[in-house]
């Protein structure tokens, strides 16, 4: 099955649980949350289909990994909305005038931020050669907030952050 043809099966939009196991039946394997974020959430979003339309989600593979600070560096463009992730990334550096809202503004999400240095649901990443790039580059496909907050607090050293964070990698398993 090919992502832009999610979009033909009839989830339920009431249900999350309900779709989840109805794309589990059509023979998706992922996480649940890799599910909810990429393959329901935006599977009739335009740029998703332009950009990920013709992969093949048999093909794909997902491991919860643990990214270093560092590699969310190196993203650059490589991402579904590199403008937007910028933005984002940019927010905190008015924090002097907004306060922690530029993290978030919900108290739970904030809270997690401060005690923990990272996120509460890890963002979506593919490795890039997936879509015809370099191997083992990060491509962001899911959770351009998330992703931006940190590196708008990294480079604005708003609160310390965890050295490492987690993320739901897809990738091409090779040879089997």
């Amino acid at each position: 099955m090919k992502y832009q043809e999610l979009s033909k099966i009839a989830l339920d939009p009431y249900s999350t649980e309900k779709s989840i196991e109805l794309l589990k039946l059509h023979g998706v394997s992922a996480p649940d949350s890799v599910i909810e974020q990429f393959y329901i959430d935006h599977n009739s979003n335009n740029r998703f289909l332009e950009l990920y339309g013709d992969l093949s989600l048999h093909e794909l593979k997902w491991e919860l990994v643990e990214f270093d600070t560092t590699k969310f560096l190196k993203i650059g463009r490589n991402a579904s909305f590199p403008d937007f992730l910028k933005e984002v990334s940019e927010d905190a550096s008015h924090f002097e005038e907004v306060g922690e809202a530029v993290i978030d503004c919900r108290e739970v999400v904030l809270n997690h931020w401060k005690m923990h240095g990272t996120w509460l649901s890890p963002p979506i990443f593919l490795d890039a050669n997936v879509l015809g790039g370099k191997s083992s580059m990060p491509h962001l496909v899911e959770g351009h907030s998330r992703v931006g907050c940190l590196l708008g607090i990294q480079k604005y050293g708003i609160i310390p952050l965890a050295d490492k964070h987690k993320v739901y990698w897809g990738f091409v398993h090779k040879g089997t």
